[in-house]
């Protein structure tokens, strides 16, 4: 019995190499050399999270800027000539959205 609790916990166990430093760690989230992160799940979310702050300090487009600066305008009639395009291409966005579902309901 003993030798079977021995394979069971040896068998759990998970080595991985280091990226960075060619290290060979047992199961831990850091390399015990350099503590860079090993576990495939935090390399994943370490990249995803410099992949959000590089969309945050992405400057904003011409047009973005166009249409906040249209939409904040000093000038009354620039402020309802944006609302009246806004609204005529909300109806527009309305009506193919309802084209696609009468097309997604036919094909079933």
């Amino acid at each position: 019995m003993q030798c079977f609790a021995w394979l069971f916990l040896h068998s759990k166990m998970i080595e991985r190499k280091c990226l960075s430093c060619g290290t060979w760690n047992n199961d831990e989230d850091y390399c015990k050399n350099c503590n860079n992160p090993i576990k495939p799940s935090l390399i994943r979310d370490i990249a995803y999270q410099s992949q959000i702050d590089a969309e945050k300090n992405k400057p904003k487009s011409k047009f973005d800027l166009f249409v906040l600066a249209t939409k904040n305008h000093h000038y009354l009639l620039v402020r309802i000539i944006y609302k009246i395009v806004y609204s005529i291409s909300m109806v527009f966005a309305a009506i193919g959205a309802f084209f696609a579902w009468m097309l997604a309901m036919v094909n079933g």
